[in-house]
């Protein structure tokens, strides 16, 4: 799998840990902490922000604020603010890639196969897919553009469905290094592989991120190195939440050009980008989009890069890649 992990190849000796579940991953947290930033265990904090956020925007937990939005028949619906900045960045994400970065598509995940936790999905059962039917249904539902943001008051229409998990990890990997974190000057935050960075110069090399084989997960085959910079960096393959329903191969990147999981030559996309949350939702663009529109759209994003890795072996790199990969 093509995945971004944290390479400890430089002195962090001087900063502090921090490591705990949420998001449905491992969230891990590097900073060089002054010792009145550690007495006032910022985090501890981090982390209780984070639980509680999984808490409130997992579709998998009954009864919280996504829940009851997405079980809510429609009309003014009174959000909290999390939500609504959610909800703004989901729109937005939305016009920037063209719809193509589309949060509607439970329907799709659930019919597919993705219909629990994925901790939970011990073994597919007998059921049948009907690719056709999926496709048919998810054009008849409401998309996030129908969705209306006046203030504090959001619309919603009737039968609108979301998911947020495209977006949650990198969202709450910048609010922590924007916000809570946001005098630390040596920061390494993970969420699953959504990195926040910044800091830890090194002469100017900044953090090393390694990038590893797809097929050879124990082989690192490229390092990014951050420059000193602030940094997100994401990456979206379809070798971990995926599945076989009958003949039926399902992953958790719906194209919602078709309703159905992205099938195209890409196994995974691994993206670079001035935030998280912009790195996690282009890295999902490009794989749906497919190599050529892929391209065509990160390198249209000036402050943005992509590797790209290929069923095939092949890997590509976009235009602004090839600076990131020089120490």
């Amino acid at each position: 799998m093509a995945v971004n992990y944290f390479a400890a190849s430089y002195n962090i000796t001087d900063m502090i840990w921090k490591k705990f579940n949420a998001l449905g991953t491992e969230v891990i947290i590097v900073a060089a902490l002054t010792p009145e930033q550690e007495q006032k265990k910022l985090l501890d904090q981090a982390e209780k922000i984070v639980l509680d956020f999984d808490k409130k925007f997992s579709r998998f937990v009954a009864g919280n604020e996504l829940n009851r939005f997405n079980n809510f028949s429609g009309g003014e619906f009174k959000a909290s603010e999390t939500l609504i900045d959610l909800l703004k960045e989901a729109k937005r994400a939305n016009v920037l890639t063209k719809g193509i970065f589309e949060p509607a598509v439970i329907g799709s995940l659930e019919s597919s196969g993705y219909d629990r936790s994925f901790d939970d999905i011990k073994k597919q059962d007998e059921r049948q897919v009907n690719p056709g039917q999926i496709t048919e249904e998810f054009f008849r539902q409401p998309r996030i553009s129908e969705l209306e943001i006046s203030g504090d008051k959001v619309i919603k229409p009737a039968g609108l469905r979301l998911d947020l998990g495209g977006l949650g990890k990198g969202y709450m990997a910048d609010f922590l290094g924007e916000h809570l974190l946001g005098r630390v000057s040596d920061l390494w935050i993970s969420a699953g592989g959504d990195l926040f960075i910044r800091g830890n110069d090194q002469a100017s090399r900044g953090w090393k991120v390694g990038v590893q084989d797809p097929y050879k997960p124990e082989r690192e085959i490229f390092a990014v190195y951050t420059k000193g910079e602030k940094v997100g960096i994401a990456t979206s393959g379809i070798f971990k939440r995926k599945g076989r329903i009958g003949g039926f191969f399902w992953h958790h990147l719906i194209d919602p050009r078709s309703g159905l999981p992205a099938d195209n030559d890409i196994l995974a996309v691994t993206a670079i980008s001035s935030s998280a949350k912009r790195a996690d939702i282009f890295a999902k663009t490009v794989l749906i989009l497919g190599e050529r529109l892929g391209l065509d759209f990160i390198d249209a994003q000036t402050d943005s890069a992509a590797l790209l890795f290929f069923k095939d072996g092949r890997t590509v790199f976009s235009q602004r890649a090839l600076p990131y990969l020089r120490a």
